[in-house]
C-alpha cells in the first residue's frame, strides 16, 4: 500500500507541475499532498505494528497452550495410576468382606498389600518431584502449583493408608480382626477427594483469551 501511495504522489506532482498555473498554487497543493501522504503512512505503520503485536500474542498464547497441554497430559497419567492403586486397595478390602475364615489366606493378603504399597510409594515420589512448567506465565504457574500441592497431599494420605494397612495385615492375623483394623484405618486415614477442577478451569480460561 505504501509503495502505491508513493507512485501516485510522484505522478500527481508531475502532472500538477505541468498544468498548475502558478508556483504558489503548486506549493500549496504539494503541502497538502505531503500532509495526506504522511498521515496515510503513519496510519499504515500503526496498522502493521498492531498486526505484528497481535501475531506475537497469538504465537505466545499457542506456545503456552502447548506447554500446559503437554504437562497436563503427563499429570493425568499419574492421576490415572493413583486411581488404579486406590481401586486395587478397595478391591482387596471388598474381597475381605466377602471372604470366609476357611478361604482366608493372611500371607496372600499381606503380599498383595505390600506390592500395592511399593507402587504407591513410587507414585508418591513422582508426585513430590512435580513442578509447574517454568515457561508458563506467573499467574498460571501459581494455579498449577496449587494443583500439585493438592495432589501431593492426596497421594501422601493414600500411601499412608495403604502402609498402615500393610502393617495391620502382617501375619499372623485373624480375618475378623483384620477387617476391623482396616475399617478403622479407612475411616481415620483415607484421603479426601482430589478436587482440582477449579484451578484447571482457570488455567484453560486464561489460555483461551
Amino acid at each position: 500500500m505504501i509503495y502505491a501511495l508513493i507512485i501516485v504522489a510522484v505522478v500527481t506532482l508531475a502532472v500538477l507541475y505541468k498544468f498548475t498555473p502558478s508556483r504558489k498554487t503548486f506549493m500549496i497543493i504539494c503541502t497538502l499532498l505531503i500532509v495526506v501522504f504522511s498521515a496515510s503512512a503513519f496510519i499504515h505503520g500503526r496498522q502493521v505494528q498492531r498486526q505484528e503485536i497481535t501475531r506475537t500474542q497469538i504465537e505466545d498464547l499457542q506456545r503456552r497452550q502447548k506447554i500446559f497441554g503437554d504437562w497436563y497430559a503427563e499429570y493425568q497419567k499419574d492421576i490415572d495410576r493413583l486411581d488404579r492403586n486406590w481401586q486395587l486397595y478397595h478391591n482387596i478390602l471388598d474381597g475381605l468382606e466377602m471372604m470366609d475364615a476357611q478361604s482366608f489366606n493372611a500371607e496372600a493378603i499381606y503380599l498383595r498389600l505390600k506390592e500395592l504399597e511399593r507402587e504407591s510409594l513410587d507414585e508418591q515420589v513422582k508426585m513430590h518431584m512435580l513442578n509447574p512448567p517454568p515457561e508458563l506465565d506467573r499467574e498460571n504457574r501459581d494455579f498449577v502449583d496449587v494443583v500439585i500441592r493438592k495432589t501431593q497431599r492426596y497421594v501422601d494420605a493414600q500411601t499412608l493408608t495403604i502402609s498402615l494397612s500393610v502393617k495391620a495385615a502382617t501375619p499372623p492375623v485373624e480375618l475378623e480382626n483384620l477387617r476391623l483394623k482396616l475399617q478403622d484405618i479407612m475411616i481415620r486415614e483415607s484421603p479426601e477427594g482430589l478436587f482440582t477442577a477449579q484451578e484447571i478451569s482457570a488455567i484453560r480460561a486464561a489460555l483461551e483469551d
